[in-house]
């Protein structure tokens, strides 16, 4: 079948760079999805994407829907016959499928049915291609999500930003169609300011090209490359090398349709500010590239991103630096006014920073961590306790100062660098910036035992509080950012292998709400330990931890690096075929078990019971041991001395026996080696 290619372009107002992406995803997957449910594949889809354009090329549609012969399923044979006469039920449906009520035929079990029902085959005849994009198009640019839609000027939908024009092209013929009040056509335009007049669009494979020729870089990864390349040429020629952001470098590529970097500079005098602080004013404020020397140390050049090569770069260079200079003078300001104050001075006024309505206000959460931050570095078997009381002390007091207050980013930051201009210890300093991390996914770790201590107390305390006050995240909503706080938690003791009983500091960070007198629920502990190991169980999954592994280890333990090591030690052991018949027998041992039965004071009788018992013994001092010492390959290794008393029991002994005291005694004795297995993994929960 002769196919063709399909070429969709969105002309809008300048979108959010944020906006551009999300919506290219979507479009690629809706369309691909879309053609396939109508019968026309193509081989490969393609999106491009500017602020003044979202583009997807579909590549070899078909021409034309194959004929093909699709089932319409009815009422149930009950429903539309009864003593072998038609139904009302049965004529209407075979009415409304244009056939008669002899033509209707009776088929099993049909796709999300079970039993007897009517139904008709028909033959479809293929739609033309064009046909089936002039329904499809429109409903796809309508139902793009965007962070936030809206309504402009007249218009009666809702998008990203005003649409300005539509490209709908397959092959060589428009797809034609209307999107309140804009009809698609095969006019493009070019750059804004280099090439705004329309061009036609004839083949949609040449369409790209067409748009580099007038200034319009639409492929994202094209741009990047033109944006770093030229960077990093300019940042050498003053010595220097490009700070790489890939975050701000993805932000300016969807900025601007023909990125031209220019290469400004900035008085040394700034430099005498911490470091982060002109980077942050440059990344947030202006969007320009900081530029630093082989040992990471800032210069005073930067390098600004422009949509097009200016006839004189004179002009950009000097407004880009005027308007900095003004954001540095102000943040040099700032600092010089922070440092009329101590930190410790400010803790007091944290009073008046409300941290939740609910939950109190800042300087109640100071109180809180000053507790609970040492109570964890305890529990860690750290030994900075008078460090991490202090650290908890100072740890908000930066949200105090004229500089977070300008630039929040700098929280934390901010809070070390006067700290240590205050005299604080360098583990005191470092702790108040670590505590926030991480802050997002592939952040660095806090890495001081002050720093983990901390950042583990306030990740505690947020998730404690937020999910107590019943306001845990549902859906894909977190305004509290709780998702983020437990993936943090746990990849802070994963990758720094810490061990810590979550259900303890938990519990604890409870109590110390409790103490201030704020009202949580009654089952937060619970709740709030289900919420963290929910993310550690994904974070499991991701590793590639079998979930019925994951399931068996969590029942258990209530510690994330300890999961870890015991699902590690579990799946090097399942590959194993005799290991896994090993934990097929424990298994039997935990699942005969009624739920509840405690067991009883028991001798065992029998040589099989015997056996057991004694074989038991044995080995429960060993795998305790083992289990100390987080040697839970070993432990198992030492279960699996077991299996053969284990299986001689369950081949010669009833178990279940209508003798309820030799019932009770044979279960007391399995209930008695289960607690013991169960303190490793729980077998009941492995799949085999």
């Amino acid at each position: 079948m002769k196919a063709k290619g399909l070429l969709l372009e969105i002309g809008t107002e300048e979108l959010p760079a944020s906006f551009i992406e999300p919506a290219l995803e979507y479009l690629k997957s809706k369309l691909g999805e879309k053609l396939k449910e109508n019968y026309l594949t193509p081989s490969s889809i393609e999106t491009f994407g500017t602020p003044r354009r979202l583009i997807v090329l579909a590549y070899d549609v078909p021409e034309k829907q194959p004929d093909r012969e699709e089932l319409f399923v009815g009422p149930s044979v009950k429903a539309a016959f009864k003593e072998g006469k038609p139904t009302k039920a049965a004529e209407g449906f075979a009415r409304s499928k244009g056939v008669g009520v002899e033509d209707l035929i009776v088929v099993e079990n049909p796709k999300g049915k079970k039993g007897q029902y009517v139904a008709v085959k028909k033959l479809i005849k293929g739609k033309d291609a064009v046909e089936v994009l002039r329904e499809v198009l429109p409903q796809l640019i309508l139902s793009i999500p965007f962070k936030k839609s809206m309504r402009w000027a007249d218009k009666k939908i809702r998008f990203g930003r005003p649409i300005r024009w539509i490209i709908a092209l397959y092959g060589s013929e428009t797809v034609d169609f209307e999107v309140d009040g804009i009809r698609s056509s095969n006019l493009s335009f070019g750059h804004r300011f280099l090439s705004p007049e329309p061009f036609t669009v004839d083949n949609p494979y040449d369409f790209i090209t067409e748009l580099e020729d007038r200034f319009v870089i639409a492929d994202i990864e094209k741009r990047k490359a033109l944006i770093v390349d030229r960077a990093k040429d300019l940042a050498r020629t003053v010595g220097g090398k490009l700070l790489e952001d890939e975050e701000l470098l993805e932000e300016n590529a969807n900025l601007t349709e023909f990125p031209y970097p220019i290469l400004g500079s900035f008085e040394e005098e700034f430099l005498s500010l911490p470091k982060e602080v002109p980077i942050t004013v440059m990344k947030e404020h202006q969007k320009f590239f900081s530029i630093v020397d082989e040992s990471g140390n800032l210069k005073n050049y930067f390098i600004g991103v422009s949509n097009l090569k200016p006839p004189d770069e004179t002009v950009v260079r000097l407004g880009y630096e005027k308007v900095l200079r003004a954001r540095l003078k102000d943040a040099l300001f700032f600092f010089n006014e922070d440092r009329k104050k101590k930190l410790e001075e400010r803790v007091p006024q944290l009073e008046g920073i409300v941290f939740h309505e609910k939950l109190g206000n800042m300087l109640e959460k100071t109180v809180r961590l000053e507790s609970l931050a040492p109570f964890i570095s305890d529990e860690l078997r750290f030994n900075v306790k008078d460090d991490t009381t202090r650290a908890a002390y100072l740890c908000k007091a930066d949200l105090l100062t004229e500089m977070v207050n300008e630039f929040p980013e700098l929280q934390g930051v901010m809070g070390k660098y006067y700290a240590l201009l205050d005299g604080e210890r360098e583990e005191v300093a470092l702790a108040i910036e670590e505590h926030y991390l991480p802050r997002f996914s592939g952040d660095r770790l806090a890495q001081t035992p002050t720093g983990i201590s901390l950042s583990i107390a306030e990740k505690i305390d947020n998730l404690t509080g937020f999910i107590g006050a019943g306001l845990k995240p549902t859906g894909s909503a977190d305004p509290f950012a709780l998702r983020r706080n437990a993936l943090g938690l746990i990849q802070t003791l994963i990758e720094r292998e810490l061990f810590l009983d979550l259900k303890r500091v938990i519990e604890r960070a409870e109590e110390l709400y409790r103490e201030q007198g704020v009202e949580l629920s009654s089952d937060t502990p619970v709740e709030t330990l289900s919420f963290v190991k929910e993310r550690l169980r994904g974070v499991l999954r991701e590793r590639g931890f079998k979930p019925d592994t994951v399931e068996a280890v969590l029942s258990v333990v209530n510690d994330p690096y300890d999961a870890l090591l015991r699902a590690k030690a579990v799946e090097s052991l399942r590959a194993n075929p005799e290991f896994e018949e090993v934990l097929i027998t424990m298994r039997r041992v935990v699942n005969i078990i009624p739920e509840g039965f405690e067991p009883k004071e028991f001798t065992p009788v029998g040589n099989y019971e015997k056996n057991l018992y004694e074989k038991f013994s044995q080995l429960k001092g060993e795998i305790e041991d083992k289990i100390s010492k987080k040697d839970y390959r070993g432990a198992l290794i030492l279960i699996k001395e077991l299996k053969p008393e284990v299986n001689a029991f369950f081949d010669n002994v009833m178990v279940m026996d209508k003798d309820e005291t030799v019932r009770i005694r044979r279960l007391s004795l399995l209930k008695t080696i289960s607690d013991e297995l169960t303190k490793l993994i729980d077998f009941s929960k492995l799949v085999f």
